[in-house]
């Protein structure tokens, strides 16, 4: 049975993409993708359970599955040139040219090079990823059948597409565990390249100019980390003994002279992962339908991107490589979360967040000490499990006011209740105590504590990100004068299940976040990454280093009680609200009101401040992608001297 595991996590979800194509009735599809979600969640826990492993499949009747993957490897360049060029982009179709011919030369010239005993290799790290895609994805998969049903109603006289959709969303979760458990670097690209596919086409599900214009940035940007990616490969199947060159385990070993491909793994990595100058992406990507935000740009593609970065993190250590990592993910982190205070639209917070949070992993991986590692690690899970959340509640606020303007969302609380609930849960789990998302940024100022231009860059991001989470759950929770509640707030029965469900567990996480630690982030750097400065201790109570404390229970207690004594106080007796008159007494029977042009009574209007003379968008987009495109070349420059 263990040795079904990874056939489970990787083929049976492609399998069921297959089936979806065939399957055109609602029922059959739902029914599909639920036992796909089933089978994965089973085998991911499966997995944990059964530790470390290594597995390589057998051969496929008389065919090695080394030419399978040198098949689909072959169908798939041949797709990305088919897509730029139907689509007339010069620059994807060069990039994918590229890919084509560098490949051709790769088969060629070093086609022995790229095999190694074990193709599938899990450890701590690879299993912490395979749950997160596994529960996760499937949770997200379940919330797109009634998504998808509203979703289609909005735009009428167009066939519906949900066959294809479903399709590239299984296959994409088979191809993030794939990437995950591989630890031969020729079969993680076929993998990379297979969620690059997923989520061009996924952007461009509703067909719209729009969306097509965000799916071809989205393809031309990750095909540079393609070329990126594959470029690693060649260098390393160039200077590498035959059997060694694509082992994975074998490269992040510790310190090693191969510094070009490792920052180009790094490349391709802040590529997948949007980090400045390859932002526009996934901001463009919002434009697609909320699960194919949740799940591919927010809990699940992009993590990929920090993942590979935090795998490459032992091959940097000592070296000026490390150092311009750090730099490049911190700066993303303040650049980011200070460009998104200025904004209206709900998903465009989300996605500047998330790029936030993850150059933050990228600034931890590149520290390189056990604390830093060890933040990484946990806001990769934290991190995940939160935004999918936000994402999956706003995604049902947007399908009830037909609007993903913060400002639309004022007095929500009255008109959808439960998903304010949720979305403000979500919002309280990015920042405040015990939740897992604080203690890892805890972990991080930690880290950074003998690092004085770190600890500030930190610093500034973490106080942005307050700004603009705050605002959102003010307007959430704003209530005019004399408003009474709606009815009961009516959802998809899939709605309040999966929404409910991700909720549950990131507050089940953060409650057993010693557990977590232990469980999950210790082994890793333990077993994975070789350093010489202290982690931490994790107690029931409490989080130590070296440097300091986080008092988990204490400050979980404190949270409590202010919440008790918030609810009771909100519940007293409520005075009438009484615009100030100046001192006039109101005219008995008179209306009270403030009065607008011919003393007519004007409404009572508040708005959320969101500092666009400082933080716009417009202001900051050209030194924000000249300092990525600087910091991107200063980190290929210094590995390559």
């Amino acid at each position: 049975m263990r040795d079904l595991l990874i056939p489970i996590l990787v083929l049976s979800p492609m399998a069921g993409g297959a089936l979806a194509l065939i399957l055109r009735g609602r029922a059959a599809r739902s029914a599909l993708v639920a036992l796909s979600a089933a089978a994965l969640v089973f085998a991911a826990v499966a997995l944990a359970s059964n530790g470390l492993m290594r597995y390589t499949p057998g051969p496929l009747t008389t065919i090695d599955w080394n030419r399978v993957v040198l098949a689909a490897d072959v169908v798939l360049l041949g797709w990305f040139l088919a897509l730029a060029w139907t689509r007339r982009h010069p620059g994807a179709f060069s990039l994918a040219l590229l890919q084509a011919v560098g490949f051709a030369f790769l088969e060629i010239r070093y086609g022995e090079r790229l095999r190694v005993t074990q193709g599938f290799v899990v450890d701590w790290l690879a299993i912490a990823m395979v749950l997160l895609v596994s529960i996760l994805g499937s949770a997200i998969a379940l919330y797109a059948i009634p998504y998808m049903d509203e979703h289609e109603r909005h735009h009428p006289g167009v066939p519906s597409r949900q066959p294809r959709f479903f399709a590239l969303i299984l296959v994409f979760l088979g191809a993030m565990n794939g990437l995950a458990l591989s630890n031969n670097l020729y079969w993680t690209y076929l993998f990379w390249e297979i969620t690059t596919l997923c989520c061009v086409l996924l952007i461009a599900h509703d067909g719209t100019a729009e969306a097509v214009a965000s799916s071809n940035r989205a393809l031309w940007m990750n095909l540079v980390g393609g070329c990126a990616f594959l470029a690693a490969i060649l260098m390393l199947a160039h200077a590498q003994p035959i059997g060694e060159a694509m082992a994975i385990d074998r490269l992040v070993g510790g310190p090693t002279p191969y510094l070009v491909p490792v920052a180009l793994l790094c490349l391709a990595g802040f590529t997948k992962s949007a980090q400045l100058p390859f932002q526009g992406w996934l901001l463009g990507a919002m434009v697609a339908p909320t699960p194919v935000s949740a799940l591919l740009h927010s809990s699940t593609m992009v993590k990929a991107g920090v993942y590979l970065v935090i795998r490459c993190a032992p091959a940097m250590q000592d070296t000026g490589l490390t150092n311009v990592v750090a730099l490049a993910g911190a700066f993303t982190f303040v650049a980011t979360a200070m460009v998104a205070i200025s904004q209206r639209n709900a998903k465009r917070v989300l996605a500047y967040s998330t790029i936030s949070n993850l150059g933050l992993i990228i600034a931890c991986a590149g520290l390189n000490t056990a604390m830093a590692v060890s933040a990484a690690v946990m806001l990769l899970l934290f991190h995940a499990v939160s935004k999918a959340l936000l994402f999956l509640a706003a995604g049902a606020i947007e399908q009830r006011i037909g609007s993903r303007e913060i400002e639309r969302m004022e007095g929500l609380v009255l008109r959808m209740p439960w998903t304010t609930a949720l979305t403000v849960l979500g919002v309280l789990t990015m920042l405040l105590p015990p939740f897992g998302v604080l203690v890892s940024k805890w972990a991080a100022l930690e880290s950074a504590a003998r690092e004085p231009a770190a600890m500030v860059l930190f610093v500034l991001g973490s106080a942005f990100t307050v700004l603009f989470w705050v605002r959102w759950i003010g307007r959430l929770m704003a209530v005019e004068p004399g408003r009474e509640p709606e009815m009961t707030e009516q959802m998809p029965a899939l709605f309040r299940w999966t929404m409910g469900s991700v909720a549950a567990l990131a507050v089940l996480l953060s409650l057993l976040v010693t557990q977590v630690m232990q469980r999950f982030v210790a082994p890793v750097v333990a077993s994975y990454l070789q350093v010489g400065s202290e982690g931490f201790r994790a107690t029931v109570a409490d989080l130590e280093s070296r440097i300091g404390s986080f008092p988990v229970l204490g400050l979980a207690l404190s949270l409590l009680i202010a919440v008790a004594l918030a609810v009771i106080l909100a519940s007293g007796r409520r005075a009438p609200t009484v615009p100030y008159l100046c001192g006039e007494p109101p005219a008995e029977g008179a209306e009270l009101a403030p009065l607008g042009p011919g003393d007519r009574p004007a409404p009572v209007r508040v708005s959320g401040t969101y500092l666009e003379r400082f933080f716009a968008e417009e202001r900051h987009a050209a030194w924000m992608t000249v300092g990525g495109v600087l910091l991107t070349a200063a980190m290929l420059g210094v590995a390559a001297l």
